[in-house]
Protein backbone atom coordinates (compact mmCIF):
# COMPACT_ATOMS: atom_id res chain seq x y z
CA UNK A 1 0.00 0.00 0.00
CA UNK A 2 1.23 3.59 -1.07
CA UNK A 3 0.99 6.89 1.84
CA UNK A 4 -1.80 7.75 -0.60
CA UNK A 5 -3.79 4.92 -0.63
CA UNK A 6 -7.32 5.48 1.34
CA UNK A 7 -6.56 2.43 3.43
CA UNK A 8 -2.76 4.09 4.76
CA UNK A 9 -4.46 7.58 5.06
CA UNK A 10 -7.42 6.04 7.50
CA UNK A 11 -5.15 3.92 8.82
CA UNK A 12 -2.73 7.34 9.77
CA UNK A 13 -6.01 9.25 11.22
CA UNK A 14 -6.95 6.09 13.36
CA UNK A 15 -3.16 6.02 14.88
CA UNK A 16 -3.29 10.20 15.26
CA UNK A 17 -2.87 10.95 18.97
CA UNK A 18 -2.92 14.46 20.46
CA UNK A 19 -0.67 15.94 23.42
CA UNK A 20 -2.54 13.87 26.27
CA UNK A 21 -1.77 10.42 24.47
CA UNK A 22 -5.33 10.05 23.62
CA UNK A 23 -6.81 9.23 19.80
CA UNK A 24 -6.83 12.63 18.01
CA UNK A 25 -10.01 11.58 15.80
CA UNK A 26 -13.11 9.52 16.35
CA UNK A 27 -13.26 6.00 15.36
CA UNK A 28 -17.01 6.65 13.90
CA UNK A 29 -16.95 8.41 10.54
CA UNK A 30 -19.51 9.75 8.17
CA UNK A 31 -19.56 8.98 4.61
CA UNK A 32 -20.77 11.94 2.27
CA UNK A 33 -21.26 11.90 -1.25
CA UNK A 34 -21.01 15.09 -2.97
CA UNK A 35 -21.82 15.70 -6.73
CA UNK A 36 -19.73 16.93 -9.02
CA UNK A 37 -20.77 17.84 -12.41
CA UNK A 38 -18.17 18.49 -15.27
CA UNK A 39 -18.53 22.25 -16.92
CA UNK A 40 -16.07 23.16 -19.70
CA UNK A 41 -16.38 26.66 -18.47
CA UNK A 42 -14.49 26.16 -14.86
CA UNK A 43 -11.30 26.68 -15.15
CA UNK A 44 -9.22 23.32 -14.46
CA UNK A 45 -8.57 22.85 -10.39
CA UNK A 46 -11.16 24.73 -9.77
CA UNK A 47 -14.83 24.58 -8.61
CA UNK A 48 -17.80 25.79 -7.96
CA UNK A 49 -21.60 26.11 -6.61
CA UNK A 50 -24.03 24.32 -8.32
CA UNK A 51 -26.89 27.08 -7.67
CA UNK A 52 -29.54 25.29 -9.48
CA UNK A 53 -28.79 22.18 -7.58
CA UNK A 54 -27.72 23.06 -3.87
CA UNK A 55 -25.32 20.63 -2.23
CA UNK A 56 -23.73 19.96 -5.97
CA UNK A 57 -20.55 21.78 -7.73
CA UNK A 58 -19.50 22.02 -11.13
CA UNK A 59 -15.93 21.18 -12.28
CA UNK A 60 -13.82 21.29 -15.33
CA UNK A 61 -13.74 17.63 -16.51
CA UNK A 62 -10.22 17.69 -16.06
CA UNK A 63 -10.55 18.42 -12.64
CA UNK A 64 -13.03 15.22 -11.85
CA UNK A 65 -10.81 12.58 -13.76
CA UNK A 66 -7.58 13.97 -11.45
CA UNK A 67 -9.98 13.94 -8.07
CA UNK A 68 -9.13 10.99 -5.61
CA UNK A 69 -12.39 9.32 -5.40
CA UNK A 70 -11.86 8.80 -1.28
CA UNK A 71 -11.21 11.94 0.60
CA UNK A 72 -10.72 12.37 4.27
CA UNK A 73 -11.44 15.01 6.78
CA UNK A 74 -10.48 14.92 9.94
CA UNK A 75 -12.53 17.72 11.20
CA UNK A 76 -11.65 21.52 11.91
CA UNK A 77 -7.93 20.60 10.83
CA UNK A 78 -8.12 21.08 7.59
CA UNK A 79 -6.75 17.86 6.37
CA UNK A 80 -3.45 18.77 7.65
CA UNK A 81 -2.36 14.98 9.27
CA UNK A 82 -3.03 13.88 5.26
CA UNK A 83 -0.94 16.83 3.54
CA UNK A 84 1.60 16.07 1.15
CA UNK A 85 2.16 18.94 -1.12
CA UNK A 86 3.83 18.71 -4.22
CA UNK A 87 5.31 21.69 -6.68
CA UNK A 88 3.83 20.50 -10.46
CA UNK A 89 7.26 20.31 -12.25
CA UNK A 90 5.06 20.87 -15.44
CA UNK A 91 2.83 24.13 -14.41
CA UNK A 92 4.51 24.90 -11.23
CA UNK A 93 1.37 24.63 -9.31
CA UNK A 94 1.23 23.52 -5.58
CA UNK A 95 -0.98 20.45 -4.88
CA UNK A 96 -1.87 18.74 -1.90
CA UNK A 97 -1.56 14.87 -3.32
CA UNK A 98 -3.84 14.39 -0.73
CA UNK A 99 -6.62 14.91 -3.62
CA UNK A 100 -5.02 14.44 -6.88
CA UNK A 101 -4.20 11.55 -9.29
CA UNK A 102 -2.57 13.61 -11.67
CA UNK A 103 -1.89 17.20 -12.12
CA UNK A 104 -5.86 18.57 -12.63
CA UNK A 105 -4.32 22.11 -14.25
CA UNK A 106 -2.05 20.54 -16.57
CA UNK A 107 -2.72 16.85 -16.18
CA UNK A 108 1.05 16.19 -15.88
CA UNK A 109 1.36 12.45 -13.93
CA UNK A 110 2.82 12.29 -10.73
CA UNK A 111 5.90 10.63 -10.39
CA UNK A 112 6.49 7.53 -9.22
CA UNK A 113 8.39 7.74 -6.32
CA UNK A 114 5.78 10.30 -4.00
Amino acid sequence: MTKLDPNSMEEKLKRAKNAAGKAQFSPDYEEVKVQINPDENISPGMFKPDFLRPGHYKAHPTTIRAMRKEIFSAGSDEFLDLEKSYICISCNKTLDLQFWTFCPYCEAQFPKDL
